[in-house]
């Protein structure tokens, strides 16, 4: 089956749903549990250097996310839940700007608790606004040949607590990565959202307003 999107994601199941529901070709990206500097490299130099994907989204997810406080992080679990996650960003979307077509359209899927939330999430939220800058840096320098470049923010699997007032859609609240994450990244990867680059939408059924 011929697929017209790329999907470089890290091997964690809801990647794979939304790989799915996009009917895209997947293309792992190392673990950041797992992950060692060579393979970040070899990642890089790898076959996808051709501008021959009209769309790519790139989801670098953690494999279990916790929170847990800043101060009682030790070294490797700054590198687990920061670095790594940091580098990683850099390396894929490096990848996808390379491989676009022109006039293609790149999404940066990044999980980012909406900031009521993001107690216990401080590397997680600083992963999160390093992916949005790199995206919109890289809708600037691309922009030249047409490719649109935009970041959706999904909190699927952080954060979340009842407090009042609900989310504008609580039913929906956070909403599913099959339904409204796979939604809003199958619009800004089509014609339809032509107009639209260096922009974040937050798919979290009205969080982000608390």
């Amino acid at each position: 089956m011929e697929h017209n999107v790329l999907l470089i994601g890290t091997p964690v199941a809801a990647l794979r749903g939304l790989a799915d529901a996009l009917d895209a070709e997947w293309l792992e990206f190392p673990s950041f549990e797992t992950a060692e500097p060579r393979d970040l490299e070899t990642f890089r130099l790898g076959r996808y250097s051709e501008r021959d994907h009209n769309k790519i989204v790139v989801a670098l997810w953690a494999d279990e996310p916790q929170a847990g406080a800043l101060t009682e992080l030790d070294d490797a679990g700054w590198q687990r839940r920061a670095e790594w996650p940091l580098i990683g960003w850099n390396v894929a979307m490096g990848v996808a700007s390379r491989c676009v077509a022109d006039d293609g359209a790149v999404v940066a899927l990044v999980e980012a608790p909406a900031p009521i939330d993001s107690a216990g999430w401080t590397p997680e939220c600083g992963v999160a606004e390093g992916a949005i800058v790199l995206a919109r840096s890289i809708a600037q320098s691309e922009g030249e040949r047409g490719v649109r470049v935009n970041a959706v923010t999904t909190c699927t699997r952080l954060g979340g607590g009842e407090l009042a007032p609900a989310p504008a859609l609580a039913e929906r609240y956070p909403g599913s990565i099959v339904g409204e994450v796979s939604g809003a990244v199958r619009l800004l990867l089509s014609d339809d959202a032509r107009g639209m680059t260096a922009g974040v939408t937050h798919v979290d059924c009205g969080r982000t307003l608390r």
